[in-house]
Protein backbone atom coordinates (compact mmCIF):
# COMPACT_ATOMS: atom_id res chain seq x y z
CA UNK A 1 0.00 0.00 0.00
CA UNK A 2 1.03 3.45 -0.17
CA UNK A 3 -0.08 3.73 3.55
CA UNK A 4 -0.17 1.73 6.25
CA UNK A 5 -4.00 -0.15 6.02
CA UNK A 6 -6.53 2.04 7.69
CA UNK A 7 -5.00 5.21 7.28
CA UNK A 8 -4.86 7.91 4.53
CA UNK A 9 -1.89 8.39 2.13
CA UNK A 10 0.03 11.95 2.08
CA UNK A 11 0.24 13.41 -0.87
CA UNK A 12 3.09 15.47 -2.37
CA UNK A 13 3.37 17.81 -5.44
CA UNK A 14 6.32 18.68 -6.86
CA UNK A 15 5.23 21.86 -9.32
CA UNK A 16 2.52 22.71 -8.51
CA UNK A 17 3.12 26.28 -9.60
CA UNK A 18 2.98 25.22 -13.19
CA UNK A 19 0.37 24.03 -16.01
CA UNK A 20 -0.09 20.66 -15.12
CA UNK A 21 0.96 20.74 -11.26
CA UNK A 22 -1.86 23.38 -10.68
CA UNK A 23 -3.83 21.18 -12.34
CA UNK A 24 -3.13 18.31 -10.24
CA UNK A 25 -4.01 20.09 -7.22
CA UNK A 26 -7.10 21.50 -8.02
CA UNK A 27 -8.51 18.19 -9.46
CA UNK A 28 -7.27 16.70 -6.17
CA UNK A 29 -9.99 18.97 -4.09
CA UNK A 30 -12.78 17.97 -6.36
CA UNK A 31 -12.35 14.27 -6.48
CA UNK A 32 -13.63 11.95 -3.96
CA UNK A 33 -10.04 10.77 -2.65
CA UNK A 34 -9.52 10.73 0.88
CA UNK A 35 -5.78 11.87 1.95
CA UNK A 36 -4.19 12.84 5.14
CA UNK A 37 -1.98 15.78 3.95
CA UNK A 38 -1.13 17.40 0.53
CA UNK A 39 1.88 19.88 0.31
CA UNK A 40 2.49 21.57 -3.21
CA UNK A 41 6.00 22.17 -3.95
CA UNK A 42 7.04 24.89 -6.66
CA UNK A 43 9.90 26.80 -8.26
CA UNK A 44 11.10 29.49 -6.28
CA UNK A 45 8.90 32.69 -6.35
CA UNK A 46 11.33 34.67 -8.05
CA UNK A 47 11.30 32.54 -10.72
CA UNK A 48 8.11 31.51 -11.11
CA UNK A 49 6.05 32.99 -14.31
CA UNK A 50 3.59 36.09 -13.02
CA UNK A 51 0.14 35.36 -13.96
CA UNK A 52 -1.09 37.02 -17.08
CA UNK A 53 -4.50 38.38 -15.08
CA UNK A 54 -4.76 38.98 -11.18
CA UNK A 55 -6.07 36.01 -9.82
CA UNK A 56 -7.26 34.91 -6.18
CA UNK A 57 -4.61 34.04 -4.31
CA UNK A 58 -4.20 30.43 -3.86
CA UNK A 59 -3.19 27.68 -1.47
CA UNK A 60 0.44 27.83 -0.59
CA UNK A 61 3.65 26.94 -2.35
CA UNK A 62 6.98 25.94 -1.11
CA UNK A 63 10.04 26.04 -2.50
CA UNK A 64 11.75 22.45 -2.61
CA UNK A 65 15.24 22.91 -1.36
CA UNK A 66 16.20 19.08 -1.28
CA UNK A 67 14.40 15.22 -2.14
CA UNK A 68 14.63 14.51 1.61
CA UNK A 69 11.89 16.81 2.27
CA UNK A 70 9.54 14.05 0.35
CA UNK A 71 10.55 11.58 2.91
CA UNK A 72 7.27 10.83 5.11
CA UNK A 73 5.24 11.00 1.78
CA UNK A 74 3.25 8.18 0.52
CA UNK A 75 2.53 9.51 -3.03
CA UNK A 76 4.78 12.10 -4.70
CA UNK A 77 3.70 13.79 -8.34
CA UNK A 78 6.03 14.60 -10.43
CA UNK A 79 4.86 17.97 -12.83
CA UNK A 80 8.91 18.82 -13.12
CA UNK A 81 10.82 18.58 -16.07
CA UNK A 82 12.84 15.59 -16.77
CA UNK A 83 16.20 16.74 -14.72
CA UNK A 84 14.43 17.66 -11.70
CA UNK A 85 12.33 14.80 -11.37
CA UNK A 86 15.48 12.71 -12.15
CA UNK A 87 17.21 13.70 -8.99
CA UNK A 88 14.11 13.18 -7.06
CA UNK A 89 13.75 9.89 -8.86
CA UNK A 90 17.19 8.67 -7.56
CA UNK A 91 16.97 9.84 -4.32
CA UNK A 92 13.29 7.92 -4.18
CA UNK A 93 12.32 9.14 -1.20
CA UNK A 94 8.73 8.25 -0.95
CA UNK A 95 6.70 4.90 -1.08
CA UNK A 96 5.28 6.21 -4.71
CA UNK A 97 6.63 8.42 -7.11
CA UNK A 98 4.47 9.33 -10.01
CA UNK A 99 6.52 10.76 -12.71
CA UNK A 100 4.65 12.93 -15.30
CA UNK A 101 7.89 14.14 -17.28
CA UNK A 102 8.15 10.74 -18.95
CA UNK A 103 5.50 11.96 -21.25
CA UNK A 104 8.62 13.54 -23.37
CA UNK A 105 10.56 10.34 -22.74
CA UNK A 106 11.11 6.83 -24.65
CA UNK A 107 9.80 4.07 -22.25
CA UNK A 108 12.05 2.44 -20.23
CA UNK A 109 12.19 -0.74 -18.41
CA UNK A 110 12.81 0.28 -15.30
CA UNK A 111 9.81 2.94 -14.84
CA UNK A 112 6.48 1.38 -16.26
CA UNK A 113 4.43 3.32 -18.37
CA UNK A 114 0.52 3.29 -17.18
CA UNK A 115 -1.91 5.26 -17.91
CA UNK A 116 -6.32 4.66 -16.62
CA UNK A 117 -8.34 2.45 -20.03
CA UNK A 118 -4.68 1.12 -21.36
CA UNK A 119 -3.33 -0.62 -18.28
CA UNK A 120 -5.24 -2.46 -15.67
CA UNK A 121 -5.78 -1.70 -11.86
CA UNK A 122 -4.70 -5.10 -11.53
CA UNK A 123 -1.38 -4.61 -12.93
CA UNK A 124 -0.17 -1.05 -11.39
CA UNK A 125 -0.78 -3.02 -7.89
CA UNK A 126 1.28 -5.97 -9.31
CA UNK A 127 3.98 -3.19 -10.30
CA UNK A 128 3.05 -0.98 -6.99
CA UNK A 129 6.11 -1.69 -4.48
CA UNK A 130 8.72 0.75 -4.44
CA UNK A 131 7.96 1.70 -7.60
CA UNK A 132 7.86 5.13 -9.57
CA UNK A 133 5.27 5.49 -12.70
CA UNK A 134 5.89 6.97 -15.70
CA UNK A 135 2.55 8.92 -17.01
CA UNK A 136 2.57 9.00 -20.89
CA UNK A 137 1.68 12.00 -23.20
CA UNK A 138 -1.55 12.44 -23.60
CA UNK A 139 -1.40 12.73 -27.31
CA UNK A 140 0.24 9.16 -26.91
CA UNK A 141 -2.26 7.80 -24.43
CA UNK A 142 -5.40 9.17 -26.95
CA UNK A 143 -3.95 7.68 -29.75
CA UNK A 144 -3.56 4.55 -28.24
CA UNK A 145 -7.01 4.61 -26.62
CA UNK A 146 -8.22 5.28 -30.35
CA UNK A 147 -6.33 2.28 -32.04
CA UNK A 148 -7.55 -0.03 -29.36
CA UNK A 149 -10.83 0.83 -29.14
CA UNK A 150 -11.33 0.27 -33.38
CA UNK A 151 -8.98 -2.85 -33.07
CA UNK A 152 -6.30 -0.75 -35.00
CA UNK A 153 -2.98 -3.80 -34.59
CA UNK A 154 -0.77 -4.05 -37.65
CA UNK A 155 -1.89 -1.18 -39.89
CA UNK A 156 -0.30 2.19 -41.15
CA UNK A 157 -1.38 4.79 -38.81
CA UNK A 158 -0.23 8.54 -39.51
CA UNK A 159 -0.96 11.30 -36.49
CA UNK A 160 -0.32 14.83 -36.59
CA UNK A 161 0.07 16.74 -33.36
CA UNK A 162 -1.05 20.48 -32.26
CA UNK A 163 0.47 21.35 -29.13
CA UNK A 164 -0.93 24.10 -27.60
CA UNK A 165 0.91 27.09 -25.40
CA UNK A 166 0.18 24.92 -21.95
CA UNK A 167 2.02 21.95 -22.79
CA UNK A 168 5.54 24.16 -22.59
CA UNK A 169 4.23 25.63 -19.07
CA UNK A 170 3.12 28.77 -17.86
CA UNK A 171 5.95 31.24 -19.16
CA UNK A 172 4.83 29.60 -22.68
CA UNK A 173 1.43 30.55 -22.12
CA UNK A 174 2.88 34.19 -21.16
CA UNK A 175 4.89 34.72 -23.64
CA UNK A 176 2.02 33.94 -26.54
CA UNK A 177 -0.22 36.53 -25.11
CA UNK A 178 2.39 39.12 -24.60
CA UNK A 179 3.30 38.43 -28.37
CA UNK A 180 -0.19 38.26 -29.61
CA UNK A 181 -0.82 42.00 -27.75
CA UNK A 182 1.93 43.27 -29.25
CA UNK A 183 1.91 42.12 -32.64
CA UNK A 184 -2.24 43.29 -32.64
CA UNK A 185 -0.50 46.58 -31.06
CA UNK A 186 2.43 46.72 -34.23
CA UNK A 187 5.00 46.25 -31.77
CA UNK A 188 6.23 42.88 -31.83
CA UNK A 189 10.27 42.98 -31.32
CA UNK A 190 11.67 39.61 -31.20
CA UNK A 191 15.16 38.67 -30.09
CA UNK A 192 17.69 37.23 -32.55
CA UNK A 193 17.14 33.93 -31.48
CA UNK A 194 13.26 34.20 -29.92
CA UNK A 195 10.60 32.36 -31.82
CA UNK A 196 7.13 33.77 -32.90
CA UNK A 197 4.56 31.99 -30.90
CA UNK A 198 1.55 34.88 -31.79
CA UNK A 199 -0.23 33.55 -34.43
CA UNK A 200 2.29 31.53 -35.92
CA UNK A 201 2.68 27.35 -36.47
CA UNK A 202 5.98 25.71 -36.53
CA UNK A 203 7.50 22.71 -35.99
CA UNK A 204 9.35 22.77 -32.48
CA UNK A 205 13.28 22.28 -32.02
CA UNK A 206 12.05 19.11 -30.28
CA UNK A 207 9.83 18.04 -32.90
CA UNK A 208 11.72 14.88 -34.16
CA UNK A 209 12.38 13.87 -30.66
CA UNK A 210 8.93 14.00 -28.74
CA UNK A 211 7.27 12.47 -32.53
CA UNK A 212 10.12 9.30 -31.61
CA UNK A 213 9.07 9.12 -27.59
CA UNK A 214 5.18 9.37 -28.43
CA UNK A 215 5.17 6.21 -31.07
CA UNK A 216 7.01 4.41 -28.61
CA UNK A 217 5.08 5.21 -25.85
CA UNK A 218 2.03 4.07 -28.06
CA UNK A 219 3.46 0.96 -28.70
CA UNK A 220 4.28 0.07 -24.46
CA UNK A 221 0.90 0.83 -23.53
CA UNK A 222 -0.62 -1.28 -26.11
CA UNK A 223 2.59 -3.58 -26.00
CA UNK A 224 2.76 -4.22 -29.27
CA UNK A 225 4.66 -2.78 -32.15
CA UNK A 226 2.60 -0.16 -34.06
CA UNK A 227 4.01 0.90 -37.63
CA UNK A 228 3.23 4.63 -36.56
CA UNK A 229 4.12 8.06 -38.55
CA UNK A 230 3.97 10.96 -35.76
CA UNK A 231 4.34 14.94 -36.91
CA UNK A 232 4.41 17.43 -34.10
CA UNK A 233 3.38 20.88 -34.26
CA UNK A 234 3.10 24.29 -32.11
CA UNK A 235 0.01 26.41 -32.88
CA UNK A 236 -1.50 29.67 -31.24
CA UNK A 237 -3.11 28.04 -28.89
CA UNK A 238 -3.47 29.19 -25.34
CA UNK A 239 -5.00 26.10 -23.59
CA UNK A 240 -5.87 22.21 -25.36
CA UNK A 241 -4.02 20.70 -28.06
CA UNK A 242 -5.49 18.11 -30.62
CA UNK A 243 -4.36 14.96 -32.86
CA UNK A 244 -5.30 14.14 -36.21
CA UNK A 245 -5.32 10.78 -36.78
CA UNK A 246 -5.74 9.09 -40.48
CA UNK A 247 -6.03 5.16 -40.87
CA UNK A 248 -6.35 3.25 -43.74
CA UNK A 249 -9.98 1.40 -44.94
CA UNK A 250 -11.18 -1.43 -43.46
CA UNK A 251 -13.87 -3.70 -44.11
CA UNK A 252 -15.07 -2.89 -40.26
CA UNK A 253 -15.12 1.24 -40.81
CA UNK A 254 -18.68 1.49 -40.38
CA UNK A 255 -18.88 0.35 -37.30
CA UNK A 256 -15.92 2.38 -36.05
CA UNK A 257 -18.54 5.68 -34.91
CA UNK A 258 -20.66 2.79 -32.54
CA UNK A 259 -16.98 1.61 -31.15
CA UNK A 260 -16.01 5.12 -30.52
CA UNK A 261 -19.13 5.97 -28.95
CA UNK A 262 -19.56 3.63 -26.09
CA UNK A 263 -15.69 4.01 -25.53
CA UNK A 264 -15.01 5.58 -21.61
CA UNK A 265 -13.29 9.04 -21.74
CA UNK A 266 -13.90 9.36 -25.29
CA UNK A 267 -17.22 12.19 -26.51
CA UNK A 268 -18.06 11.19 -30.43
CA UNK A 269 -19.76 14.74 -32.23
CA UNK A 270 -21.71 14.30 -35.45
CA UNK A 271 -21.37 16.85 -38.20
CA UNK A 272 -22.18 20.20 -37.56
CA UNK A 273 -21.19 20.17 -33.88
CA UNK A 274 -18.27 22.47 -32.25
CA UNK A 275 -15.16 20.09 -31.94
CA UNK A 276 -11.88 22.48 -31.20
CA UNK A 277 -9.80 23.25 -28.61
CA UNK A 278 -11.92 25.81 -26.83
CA UNK A 279 -14.95 23.35 -26.25
CA UNK A 280 -12.00 20.97 -24.94
CA UNK A 281 -10.39 23.39 -22.25
CA UNK A 282 -11.22 22.11 -18.98
CA UNK A 283 -12.89 18.80 -20.22
CA UNK A 284 -11.87 15.22 -18.81
CA UNK A 285 -13.07 13.46 -21.65
CA UNK A 286 -11.44 13.69 -25.08
CA UNK A 287 -13.60 15.27 -28.20
CA UNK A 288 -13.49 12.93 -31.28
CA UNK A 289 -14.68 13.55 -34.65
CA UNK A 290 -14.59 10.72 -37.19
CA UNK A 291 -14.55 11.75 -40.90
CA UNK A 292 -14.58 8.10 -43.01
CA UNK A 293 -14.63 7.87 -47.23
CA UNK A 294 -13.39 4.70 -49.25
CA UNK A 295 -10.14 5.60 -49.01
CA UNK A 296 -9.76 5.38 -45.01
CA UNK A 297 -10.68 7.35 -41.93
CA UNK A 298 -9.64 10.60 -39.77
CA UNK A 299 -10.07 11.24 -36.78
CA UNK A 300 -9.81 14.68 -35.48
CA UNK A 301 -9.19 14.41 -31.45
CA UNK A 302 -9.60 17.91 -29.51
CA UNK A 303 -8.18 17.80 -25.29
CA UNK A 304 -7.25 19.39 -22.57
CA UNK A 305 -3.41 18.07 -22.12
CA UNK A 306 -2.74 19.10 -18.71
CA UNK A 307 -5.94 18.21 -17.40
CA UNK A 308 -5.63 14.42 -18.91
CA UNK A 309 -2.18 13.94 -17.49
CA UNK A 310 -3.22 15.26 -14.44
CA UNK A 311 -6.19 12.88 -14.07
CA UNK A 312 -4.29 9.39 -15.51
CA UNK A 313 -1.69 10.68 -12.50
CA UNK A 314 -4.77 11.18 -10.11
CA UNK A 315 -5.67 7.43 -10.87
CA UNK A 316 -2.65 5.52 -10.44
CA UNK A 317 -2.52 7.41 -6.69
CA UNK A 318 -6.03 6.69 -6.46
CA UNK A 319 -5.03 3.17 -7.64
CA UNK A 320 -2.21 2.33 -5.40
CA UNK A 321 -4.07 4.04 -2.25
CA UNK A 322 -7.13 1.74 -1.96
Amino acid sequence: MAARSGEHPKLAIVGASGTVGGQLAELLGQRDFTYAELKLFGAPASARAKPILADEPGPEVNELESPAELAGFDVVFLATPSTPAAAILAASPASIQIDLSAANRVPTADQPLVAPGLTSRERVLELRPGRAFGIPHPAAQIIATVLRTLAIDAEFVGANVLLGASGAGREAIATLFNQSADLLNARLDLADEETQTAFNLFLPEDADELAGAIAAQVAELRRKPHALAVQIARGPIFHGAAVAIFLPYRADLPSWAARLREAPGLILVESGEASGTVEAAGQEAVIVKLTASRAGATLWCVFDAARVAALSAIWVAETVSA
